[in-house]
Protein backbone atom coordinates (compact mmCIF):
# COMPACT_ATOMS: atom_id res chain seq x y z
CA UNK A 1 0.00 0.00 0.00
CA UNK A 2 2.81 2.45 0.86
CA UNK A 3 4.54 1.70 -2.43
CA UNK A 4 1.47 2.91 -4.36
CA UNK A 5 1.38 6.25 -2.48
CA UNK A 6 5.05 6.83 -3.31
CA UNK A 7 4.62 6.43 -7.10
CA UNK A 8 2.64 9.68 -7.78
CA UNK A 9 5.12 11.71 -5.71
CA UNK A 10 8.04 10.20 -7.61
CA UNK A 11 6.37 10.94 -10.95
CA UNK A 12 5.66 14.57 -9.99
CA UNK A 13 9.27 15.08 -8.91
CA UNK A 14 10.54 13.59 -12.17
CA UNK A 15 8.31 15.88 -14.23
CA UNK A 16 9.45 18.95 -12.29
CA UNK A 17 13.10 18.06 -12.73
CA UNK A 18 12.63 17.41 -16.44
CA UNK A 19 11.06 20.86 -16.85
CA UNK A 20 14.01 22.50 -15.13
CA UNK A 21 16.52 20.75 -17.35
CA UNK A 22 15.30 22.57 -20.49
CA UNK A 23 18.03 25.28 -20.61
CA UNK A 24 21.77 24.76 -20.41
CA UNK A 25 23.32 26.15 -17.24
CA UNK A 26 25.66 28.52 -19.14
CA UNK A 27 22.71 30.20 -20.90
CA UNK A 28 20.75 30.63 -17.68
CA UNK A 29 23.69 32.13 -15.84
CA UNK A 30 24.50 34.61 -18.61
CA UNK A 31 20.95 35.90 -19.12
CA UNK A 32 19.77 36.15 -15.50
CA UNK A 33 20.48 39.50 -13.80
CA UNK A 34 22.83 39.48 -10.86
CA UNK A 35 21.31 39.76 -7.39
CA UNK A 36 22.76 43.25 -6.95
CA UNK A 37 21.15 44.38 -10.22
CA UNK A 38 17.69 43.24 -9.19
CA UNK A 39 18.00 44.59 -5.66
CA UNK A 40 19.07 48.04 -6.85
CA UNK A 41 17.01 48.30 -10.02
CA UNK A 42 13.59 49.82 -10.34
CA UNK A 43 13.05 52.21 -7.49
CA UNK A 44 10.54 53.65 -9.93
CA UNK A 45 9.07 50.22 -10.63
CA UNK A 46 7.87 49.75 -7.06
CA UNK A 47 6.66 53.33 -6.71
CA UNK A 48 4.53 53.15 -9.85
CA UNK A 49 6.77 55.32 -12.03
CA UNK A 50 7.54 54.21 -15.55
CA UNK A 51 10.27 54.96 -18.01
CA UNK A 52 9.65 55.77 -21.67
CA UNK A 53 10.82 52.35 -22.86
CA UNK A 54 9.09 50.06 -20.34
CA UNK A 55 6.06 49.46 -22.57
CA UNK A 56 3.64 51.33 -20.29
CA UNK A 57 1.13 53.47 -22.15
CA UNK A 58 0.13 56.42 -19.98
CA UNK A 59 -2.96 57.10 -22.12
CA UNK A 60 -4.70 53.99 -20.76
CA UNK A 61 -4.77 52.26 -17.40
CA UNK A 62 -4.11 48.55 -17.17
CA UNK A 63 -5.71 46.05 -14.84
CA UNK A 64 -3.93 43.06 -13.24
CA UNK A 65 -6.63 40.62 -14.37
CA UNK A 66 -7.72 39.80 -17.88
CA UNK A 67 -6.26 42.11 -20.53
CA UNK A 68 -8.68 44.99 -19.92
CA UNK A 69 -7.93 48.70 -20.18
CA UNK A 70 -9.80 51.87 -19.37
CA UNK A 71 -9.77 54.51 -22.08
CA UNK A 72 -12.04 57.06 -23.74
CA UNK A 73 -13.79 54.34 -25.78
CA UNK A 74 -14.60 52.31 -22.64
CA UNK A 75 -15.97 55.41 -20.92
CA UNK A 76 -18.11 56.34 -23.93
CA UNK A 77 -19.50 52.80 -24.22
CA UNK A 78 -20.37 52.50 -20.51
CA UNK A 79 -22.08 55.91 -20.53
CA UNK A 80 -24.08 54.91 -23.61
CA UNK A 81 -25.16 51.63 -22.00
CA UNK A 82 -26.01 53.27 -18.68
CA UNK A 83 -28.09 56.01 -20.30
CA UNK A 84 -30.01 53.50 -22.42
CA UNK A 85 -30.65 51.23 -19.43
CA UNK A 86 -31.90 54.10 -17.26
CA UNK A 87 -34.23 55.32 -20.03
CA UNK A 88 -35.65 51.80 -20.35
CA UNK A 89 -35.88 51.39 -16.57
CA UNK A 90 -37.79 54.63 -15.93
CA UNK A 91 -40.98 53.87 -17.87
CA UNK A 92 -43.76 53.32 -15.34
CA UNK A 93 -46.47 53.32 -18.02
CA UNK A 94 -45.06 50.37 -19.99
CA UNK A 95 -46.59 46.91 -19.66
CA UNK A 96 -44.47 44.65 -17.42
CA UNK A 97 -43.48 42.00 -20.00
CA UNK A 98 -42.50 44.59 -22.60
CA UNK A 99 -40.60 46.62 -19.98
CA UNK A 100 -38.57 43.60 -18.91
CA UNK A 101 -37.95 42.19 -22.41
CA UNK A 102 -36.53 45.53 -23.61
CA UNK A 103 -34.40 46.05 -20.49
CA UNK A 104 -33.17 42.45 -20.02
CA UNK A 105 -30.42 42.47 -22.72
CA UNK A 106 -28.62 45.22 -20.77
CA UNK A 107 -28.76 43.37 -17.44
CA UNK A 108 -26.27 40.94 -15.92
CA UNK A 109 -27.91 37.52 -15.50
CA UNK A 110 -28.04 37.80 -11.68
CA UNK A 111 -29.72 41.21 -11.79
CA UNK A 112 -32.05 40.15 -14.60
CA UNK A 113 -33.34 37.41 -12.32
CA UNK A 114 -34.18 40.02 -9.65
CA UNK A 115 -35.54 42.56 -12.17
CA UNK A 116 -38.17 40.07 -13.34
CA UNK A 117 -40.04 40.91 -10.15
CA UNK A 118 -39.90 44.71 -10.47
CA UNK A 119 -43.25 46.28 -11.24
CA UNK A 120 -42.45 49.13 -13.67
CA UNK A 121 -45.58 50.98 -12.49
CA UNK A 122 -43.83 51.38 -9.12
CA UNK A 123 -40.63 52.87 -10.62
CA UNK A 124 -40.99 56.62 -9.90
CA UNK A 125 -38.59 57.76 -12.65
CA UNK A 126 -40.10 59.44 -15.69
CA UNK A 127 -37.35 61.91 -16.60
CA UNK A 128 -33.55 61.87 -16.40
CA UNK A 129 -32.43 65.42 -15.66
CA UNK A 130 -28.67 64.82 -15.60
CA UNK A 131 -26.19 62.02 -16.13
CA UNK A 132 -24.75 59.65 -16.32
CA UNK A 133 -21.60 60.65 -14.54
CA UNK A 134 -19.19 57.77 -14.01
CA UNK A 135 -17.18 56.80 -10.95
CA UNK A 136 -14.79 53.85 -10.68
CA UNK A 137 -11.90 52.53 -8.67
CA UNK A 138 -8.60 53.66 -10.23
CA UNK A 139 -7.24 50.16 -10.80
CA UNK A 140 -10.48 48.52 -11.92
CA UNK A 141 -11.51 49.08 -15.56
CA UNK A 142 -14.23 46.43 -15.32
CA UNK A 143 -16.75 47.88 -12.83
CA UNK A 144 -18.23 51.38 -12.63
CA UNK A 145 -21.01 53.27 -10.93
CA UNK A 146 -23.14 55.59 -13.06
CA UNK A 147 -24.93 58.43 -11.26
CA UNK A 148 -28.14 60.03 -12.52
CA UNK A 149 -30.38 62.85 -11.40
CA UNK A 150 -34.03 62.20 -12.16
CA UNK A 151 -37.44 63.69 -11.40
CA UNK A 152 -37.28 61.39 -8.34
CA UNK A 153 -33.86 62.60 -7.16
CA UNK A 154 -30.48 60.87 -7.42
CA UNK A 155 -30.18 57.26 -8.60
CA UNK A 156 -27.15 55.10 -9.22
CA UNK A 157 -26.43 52.11 -11.37
CA UNK A 158 -23.62 49.58 -11.15
CA UNK A 159 -22.22 48.18 -14.41
CA UNK A 160 -19.66 45.47 -15.04
CA UNK A 161 -17.91 43.92 -18.03
CA UNK A 162 -16.16 40.57 -18.10
CA UNK A 163 -13.44 41.58 -20.58
CA UNK A 164 -12.20 44.27 -22.93
CA UNK A 165 -14.68 43.49 -25.71
CA UNK A 166 -17.44 42.18 -23.46
CA UNK A 167 -20.58 44.31 -23.16
CA UNK A 168 -21.22 46.48 -20.13
CA UNK A 169 -24.07 44.93 -18.14
CA UNK A 170 -26.13 46.48 -15.34
CA UNK A 171 -25.71 44.73 -11.98
CA UNK A 172 -27.98 47.03 -9.93
CA UNK A 173 -30.14 50.14 -10.10
CA UNK A 174 -31.12 51.94 -6.92
CA UNK A 175 -32.39 55.23 -5.56
CA UNK A 176 -29.81 57.18 -3.57
CA UNK A 177 -32.67 58.36 -1.33
CA UNK A 178 -33.38 54.77 -0.27
CA UNK A 179 -29.79 54.11 0.80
Amino acid sequence: MRKLAFVPALMAGTILLAGCAGEPASETASTAPAVSETANSGAGETSGEHSADDGHDDATEHYDGPNVTWDAAAEAKVKETAAKAMRLFGRPGVEEKKWFSELAPLLAPEYAEDAKYIDPARVPITTITDGPSISREAENPMTVTAFFYTNDGPWDMMLHRAGQDAPWLVTSISSKASQ
